[in-house]
């Protein structure tokens, strides 16, 4: 009989990854080859070839940006696909190494390789802010490398992670700020779900006729009502916690960040930021720049949602409907664009 082979958190991992990216060409410029300006992607095994790094040094840095900067805009969703992406291919470039610690110093492979991923993934808690992205998998193999040795100093430690994705369930990710009810409906409950969600709509149609951009609001409704926008819908659609999404017209809500592209330059989002565009090169530089970014092609591109967060701006599910009440109430119209819905 053969020897058995006990899977360990190196084959955890890369199981994990390969269920999460199944046969589809991955995007680490977008997220999303179909929303993406760069052509060509591969499927992730020729990814993971290509961005496996040669002792210890990341290859080529630009990948590695984006890598970092999808992990972190996925950790913002609650989501690990990039964050276990990184780790993969970080762990990638250990195998031969932990075999090794693990025949020259007597202990159990994996064990070494459990230590090895939770300090990689420490690190990569550890190196949120203030680390340029492209050193933070350097920082997670030398910690990695660090950990294993550790263990044969101290043979008291006897943990050992199985499934990574159960220990990843535990760390904390920030969550977006709640919305915060206004007065734009009177003589109602702000408590009531339902309201609550009228409310959002009609805050935000307020706003948007307060810059001017109504005009496009209207436009993208329109898209909308006419199922031109049918990945818009299908994702706000399916979000939970939706008080009103028995009635009619319920597939036309959408999130505030559908309405803004997906990615601006790096110019644009400095100016939103209030700083200049020679600061932000700088910050992105150091590390420091508050949002995600990634290259496309000799681009650098700055993520909305995560800029929308930085600057507190809600990411809210909304309607057509209650946003054109509220830029009709805030215009001061006395009949609103469209005859408001019940709420129940």
């Amino acid at each position: 009989m053969g020897a058995l082979i006990v899977a360990d958190a190196f084959d955890y991992v890369m199981q994990y990854v390969s269920r999460a990216c199944g046969e589809e060409p991955i995007c680490v410029h977008a997220g999303d080859s179909k929303r993406c300006e760069i052509t060509r992607h591969p499927k992730y095994g020729a990814f993971r070839a290509s961005a496996t790094m040669i002792k210890g040094q990341p290859k080529p840095s630009r990948l590695w940006e984006s890598m970092v900067a999808m992990g972190r805009l996925h950790d913002m969703r609650g989501n690990d696909k990039w964050r276990m992406i990184v780790l993969d291919c970080v762990m990638a470039s250990l195998h031969g190494r932990s075999v090794r610690i693990s025949r020259d110093l007597y202990v159990d492979l994996s064990d070494v390789r459990s230590d090895m991923f939770e300090a990689g993934l420490t690190i990569w808690t550890e190196t949120v802010q203030g680390v340029p992205p492209r050193d933070v998998p350097v920082l997670m193999r030398k910690a990695a490398i660090r950990a294993a040795y550790q263990r044969a100093t101290d043979q008291t430690r006897e943990t050992v992670i199985e499934r990574p994705e159960d220990f990843l369930e535990t760390a904390d990710t920030p969550e977006l700020p709640g919305l915060k009810p206004s007065s734009i409906i009177h003589n109602t409950d702000p408590r009531d779900p339902a309201v609550a969600e009228q409310i959002r709509g009609e805050r935000n149609g307020a706003l948007f006729h307060k810059h001017n951009c109504m005009d496009a609001a209207t436009r993208f409704h329109d898209d909308l009502r006419a199922g031109r926008r049918p990945d818009v819908i299908s994702r706000a659609s399916n979000a939970p916690m939706l008080a009103r999404s028995s009635l009619l017209g319920s597939s036309h809500y959408y999130y505030i960040s559908d309405f803004f592209p997906s990615f601006i330059g790096i110019s644009a989002a400095a100016e939103a930021l209030g700083i200049t565009e020679s600061a932000a090169y700088q910050m992105v530089r150091k590390g420091t720049f508050p949002c995600p970014h990634t290259r496309m092609g000799r681009s650098l591109k700055v993520h909305v949602p995560p800029l929308m967060h930085y600057m507190n701006i809600p990411d809210a599910i909304v309607h057509p409907d209650d946003v054109e009440n509220g830029a009709a109430h805030a215009s001061g119209l006395t009949k609103q664009w469209r005859v408001p819905r019940p709420l129940y």
